[in-house]
């Protein structure tokens, strides 16, 4: 067998024809950039990087991480850019930042060490060429990135300042959140760029992927479990809804509560109230974020690490508020004994056919019984073994030689279970 060797790190590719003219338009005028997801706001940052890796400029960026960072300088790198960016940390001395500064080029600091080097007149001011902001949407609860900008735009007139976002989502939540987020970073122009613009989509449509989608049921304990959370999830919430009559609205509801922005909605409606609410509110609250990462948890996680989940959850009293009323539910019974039976087995525990298992396992609980091993596997496992085999098929079957499967997961959890 030959040995497979390591892929090499290949050149950023081009911009596709969309890309080019959101370009364009952003040199001609700053403003914010919304992009649907998937669109590349990644793959703009870094042609702006690129244009600006010169020591004629001076362009810092805000709100990367240190992996995006090292990222965009190894791309660079490999398209043999001479004047890489540099990185300003604290092992920098606060003297021979100066010196970094003047030598220009593109700057990836710490929001910290750029307000304290505006405040004491370190960074030359006047000799920025711009900024450009990643992740603007969280410009609003990162208030020291704010602070940059205000601080640069009343030094600096006429530097550059240009904003991306891929989350769209994140702006249909507070009142006017695009506008206060405008106004924070100092522009007047909003591109918006979903998979429906004209530019977008006539450009999708020429290079349609071929996408096949893969229904995974989950097993009769799994569903069980899934019913079980979705019952305590209602009862929370009615009990949320009497205790606070005047969130009689329809965004609380048990098919809103399954959605992402749930947790956003709550706090839109409770944070004005927030200290006026009791302990109970506040409890139910905290209850129905355990109940969502519960759910999701379900079908990410293996059948022992779930179990160990919920038996840690229910030993920590504080991970529940104060004694909550929901764990003596009958829907909450039954959660924990389907967790417990995709675990193991007890001899004279019967499952019904809605997939509860009897009242026989709880009594055999205090005992010393045999438990019998059954480790029940999650089937999207079972369903990814089936594509990978099938790809391997038609690699051995095919006469050009097959390139590797890419695996692409949301969750990290997922990645470290391969």
């Amino acid at each position: 067998m030959e040995p497979v060797l390591p892929a090499r790190p290949t050149a950023m590719a081009p911009l596709l024809e969309y890309e080019r003219q959101l370009v364009l338009e952003l040199l001609d005028t700053d403003g914010l950039v919304v992009c649907a997801r998937g669109l590349g706001a990644d793959r703009l940052l870094y042609h702006f990087l690129r244009l600006h890796c010169h020591p004629a400029c001076l362009v810092l960026v805000l709100n990367t991480q240190s992996a995006e960072e090292e990222y965009f300088i190894n791309q660079l790198k490999i398209e043999g850019v001479e004047h890489l960016p540099r990185r300003v940390t604290n092992e920098i001395t606060s003297n021979s930042r100066y010196e970094v500064y003047t030598q220009g080029g593109v700057i990836f600091a710490t929001s910290r060490i750029l307000v304290v080097d505006f405040l004491t007149d370190r960074i030359p001011s006047d000799l920025i060429t711009g900024i450009l902001v990643y992740r603007a949407h969280r410009i609003i609860e990162s208030c020291q990135e704010a602070f940059i900008l205000r601080l640069f735009r009343q030094k600096n007139k006429r530097g550059f300042i240009k904003a991306f976002t891929d989350n769209a989502v994140a702006f249909d939540t507070g009142f006017c959140h695009v506008e206060r987020v405008m106004r924070n970073l100092f522009v007047r122009k909003l591109y918006l760029w979903p998979r429906f613009h004209v530019a977008v989509n006539s450009f999708l449509e020429q290079h349609k992927p071929e996408v096949v989608e893969i229904h995974v049921s989950m097993t009769p304990a799994m569903l069980a479990i899934q019913t079980a959370i979705l019952d305590i999830l209602n009862a929370c919430l009615k009990e949320l809804k009497c205790h606070n009559p005047s969130l009689e609205v329809e965004d609380l509801s048990l098919e809103n509560a399954i959605g992402k922005p749930f947790d956003k909605t709550i706090r839109h409606y409770l944070d004005p109230l927030w200290h006026q609410l009791g302990a109970k509110t506040k409890s139910l609250v905290q209850d129905l974020k355990i109940l969502r990462t519960l759910l999701q948890y379900l079908s990410q996680y293996d059948c022992v690490t779930f179990l160990n989940l919920l038996e840690s959850l229910r030993a920590t009293e504080k991970a529940f508020g104060q004694n909550s009323g929901w764990l003596f539910l009958d829907s909450s019974t039954s959660m924990f004994i389907n967790a417990r039976a995709r675990v193991y087995h007890l001899p004279d525990a019967k499952i019904s056919k809605k997939g509860n298992i009897s009242e026989k396992m709880e009594i055999k609980e205090g005992q010393e019984t045999k438990k019998e091993l059954v480790l029940e596997s999650n089937p999207k496992w079972e369903a990814l073994t089936e594509v990978l085999k099938e790809i391997e098929a038609e690699n051995k079957e095919s006469e050009a030689l097959g390139g590797p499967a890419k695996y692409l997961s949301k969750e990290a959890s997922t990645l470290l279970s391969l």
